[in-house]
């Protein structure tokens, strides 16, 4: 029955596969299917490489640090048009204009003299607390895509400016209001147009998968479990629903940040 069932859907556009929670990618960019291709970087790695030797009590002159920060840089440079594509997205006016300023400014930094490179990065880590602010308060899920899409970009570029600025002290808390971002698209985005179904042919014992439908119309399937005893697993349905948004980078992002100890 569940076999004939992913063939109709198959036949008819539906995408179906086993979902599993998104893994880190690789640090280097490879474009993101969907209506906009967007560089995507393993920005999570590339923060905690950073802001892991700073909360681990290293030096913040260590080659190894400079090497990890010049990486941010890089990726920014090079994903800097994708970036900004979705930051015009955004709703609240205030936060996509501060995020498109620093995302524009941000290859200039080392060009800036100390004083203002120091201005410069406390002004970037205000529009990161405002983007934590507004992710947490908008409840449209588009809107809540949207600034998802943005805010791994939007903490590098913090947690970079800082440390070439020296100002180093406030890492942990600004990792601390990546995670509160993070689980806000996590929650939000989570569908909650979700079904079991269910199956049984004739002499077989019942059959059981979940369905979840994301906002944004995709939709995704559980494996199925056989016999009253068992239960399908929903989170599945629902990572494999949402794959084209903003919630499997904050959601596979999340253990790693965690993991800081900020």
């Amino acid at each position: 029955m569940r076999r004939r069932l992913r063939n109709c859907l198959i036949a008819a556009g539906v995408a179906v596969a086993v979902a599993v929670a998104p893994t880190a990618a690789p640090a280097q960019a490879t474009p993101r299917t969907g209506d906009m291709r967007v560089m995507f970087f393993d920005w999570t790695s590339l923060v905690a490489a950073v802001a892991g030797h700073l909360l681990a009590g290293g030096s913040s002159g260590a080659p190894s640090l400079q090497a990890a920060v010049d990486q941010i840089v890089a990726a920014v440079e090079q994903s800097k048009n994708d970036i900004i594509a979705h930051t015009d997205l955004i709703a609240a006016a205030d936060v996509q204009a501060c995020a498109r300023q620093h995302t524009i400014e941000f290859s200039d930094i080392d060009n800036m003299g100390a004083s203002v490179r120091q201005l410069w990065a406390q002004n970037a880590t205000g529009c990161a607390t405002l983007a934590t602010s507004y992710v947490n308060t908008v409840t449209t899920p588009t809107a809540v895509d949207n600034i998802g899409h943005v805010l791994p970009s939007l903490f590098a570029i913090v947690i970079a400016a800082r440390t070439k600025a020296g100002l180093t002290n406030g890492i942990n808390l600004v990792i601390q209001d990546q995670i509160r971002s993070y689980e806000a698209v996590v929650a939000k985005l989570t569908p909650t147009d979700c079904v079991v179904k269910l199956a049984r042919d004739p002499g077989y014992p019942v059959e059981k998968w979940w369905e979840c439908t994301a906002y944004n119309g995709d939709k995704g399937i559980s494996d199925s479990v056989v016999g009253n005893l068992r239960e399908p697993n929903r989170t599945q349905a629902e990572d494999w629903a949402t794959r084209r948004t903003s919630r499997p980078t904050a959601k596979s992002a999340l253990p790693q940040l965690r993991a800081l100890g900020a």
